[in-house]
């Protein structure tokens, strides 16, 4: 399934559409070059989760790991932008798991390309195939 958004907004949406569908133990891998978006849309996943008040979506590119309490349980956001020998296996069951630059990752359960055009940017998705039935129900989200 392909997307075109044109907005950081648009990002945001589909990114609280994702969110609410997930269940607490998926592993979302998210591809795409410096500034597509990829951070946005982990902001929208986090809203959809029902990110709890006081907590606000950094990246994690120097921290390498944030985990953030939602209503569904834990969000755990990670960054191999500058290090790639991280033991992923230890925070897997853990919560939802999303991997900014996680390429060729074979236990990325999604993977979501993030591609910039002058317009906006192309969102592919791949290997989530239930995900993408459920967005396809929520259209109107």
């Amino acid at each position: 399934m392909e997307l075109f958004l044109q907005s950081e907004e648009e990002t945001i949406r589909l990114g609280e559409r994702i969110g609410r569908f997930l269940q607490g133990k998926e592993v979302i891998c998210l591809v795409g070059e410096l500034g597509a978006g990829k951070t946005t849309l982990v902001k929208g996943i986090a809203k959809g989760m029902g990110i709890l008040e006081d907590y606000q979506v950094r990246s994690p590119t120097f921290t390498l790991v944030n985990e953030y309490p939602t209503r569904k349980g834990s969000l755990i956001h990670i960054d191999l932008y500058r290090v790639r020998d991280i033991d992923l296996n230890d925070f897997l069951g853990k919560g939802v798991l999303v991997i900014e630059w996680g390429e060729g990752l074979e236990l990325c359960h999604c993977t979501i390309r993030i591609d910039m055009a002058e317009e906006g940017r192309l969102f592919t998705f791949d290997g989530c195939g239930e995900l993408i039935k459920a967005l396809q129900d929520d259209r109107g989200g």
